[in-house]
């Protein structure tokens, strides 16, 4: 049974890969600097192939989540504990919505990066440790884990915020308080609760700590989208998306398919395939993309393309029919053009070319027109 699913899960683990692949330049721009487009992208495509029925999320709502952990500098991973991907059914639509879950350790990054804090720390502490706790006049917290054998069951979980300024606190929440905010949870019975209590007790008590604590808003933001999992409520408007998934899906992978189709077809018979390759090439090249990418992108508007194509295909000839220097320059479409056959509307700004304006434009090394 499995054997026969296997390809329908590889193509759907081929259009998530080449939906998050489209909006990689996205990502890189909301980036902190300490993560890359590169690497979110594949430690997201890792926890989705490890969880199966995050496959069956909607597009809109996986990229969504993808796209937050890009802005709140997060990776989706259950083993870094940074965050959570986690699939809920929506019975009210009947489609199955990709949640996003900030971890302990997500928590514990993003409030070191609020600028106001030097450490963050939380521990859980069980039954044989040693531990003595005191609220008054003279706070005290004192633990010392037990280093030998079984440490027992968990009886609660505490964090410790030390300041800048030199100034700390701490918070404690037994195991009774821990679980009431588990039963509340609707993925109690599921998720990070089951594969990570430690973690998510550490999580809880940071949680409630930090809102006596001067934290920054993408904190703040972590912590709503926490809650409304937890309450079972959408968080589209927290993920950029609204409650009818505003965010377009790219193209998957039998739409490019179609795309590129649609291109080859609309191949004019008299085409110089040789210059068309070149200017597939040297376009891609300008843009940073690849020449398959960017037929996709003409399939979806070819007469767009082939307007383009057309001014720089002139430019081409013409240089090509005057001979001598300008012809040993075809190969090389930054060569300085012949003014006057410049004609057609520029790429950039939809003038008409100039020899004055194209000879100081710093687009000009790669332009098609050229």
């Amino acid at each position: 049974m499995a054997a026969t699913n296997l390809p329908a899960t590889q193509s759907k683990a081929a259009d998530i890969r080449a939906l998050l692949e489209k909006s990689k330049k996205q990502m890189a721009m909301a980036l902190p600097k300490h993560l890359t487009a590169d690497r979110l992208l594949r430690v997201a495509m890792t926890s989705i192939q490890k969880t199966p029925k995050l496959m069956e999320c909607t597009p809109q709502s996986l990229l969504a989540c993808v796209m937050t952990c890009a802005q709140l500098g997060l990776e989706p991973d259950q083993f870094l504990g940074q965050a959570y991907l986690v699939p809920f059914k929506d019975t009210k639509k009947n489609a199955t919505i990709c949640t996003l879950i900030p971890g302990y350790r997500g928590y514990i990054a993003l409030a070191r990066r609020s600028g106001e804090m030097q450490t963050v720390s939380a521990q859980v502490v069980y039954s044989n440790d040693d531990f003595k706790i005191q609220y008054g006049i003279n706070d005290t917290l004192e633990h010392t884990p037990a280093m030998n054998g079984d440490r027992g069951d968990p009886v609660g979980a505490y964090c410790i915020f030390k300041y800048k300024d030199g100034g700390y606190s701490f918070d404690f929440l037994p195991v009774s308080e821990i679980e009431k905010v588990r039963k509340r949870s609707k993925v109690a019975s599921d998720g990070p609760w089951v594969t990570d209590w430690d973690e998510m007790a550490k999580k809880t008590v940071i949680k409630r700590h930090a809102k006596l604590a001067p934290l920054s808003v993408e904190f703040q933001r972590a912590v709503a989208l926490e809650e409304r999992a937890n309450l079972g409520e959408s968080q589209s408007d927290l993920l950029g998306m609204d409650d009818d998934n505003v965010i377009e899906a790219e193209a998957g992978a039998d739409d490019q398919a179609d795309y590129l189709k649609a291109f080859e077809a609309s191949i004019p018979k008299d085409t110089d395939a040789a210059l068309l390759e070149r200017f597939l090439t040297v376009t891609a090249e300008r843009n940073k993309t690849t020449v398959e990418t960017l037929k996709i992108e003409a399939g979806k508007k070819p007469a767009d393309f082939w307007k383009f194509y057309g001014a720089w295909a002139k430019q081409e000839q013409a240089k090509a029919a005057k001979g001598g220097k300008e012809s040993a320059k075809q190969a090389d479409p930054a060569g300085a053009p012949d003014p006057e056959a410049m004609s057609g509307p520029c790429p950039n700004n939809g003038d008409k070319f100039k020899a004055s304006y194209c000879g100081g434009c710093p687009d000009r090394k790669g332009c098609p027109a050229w």
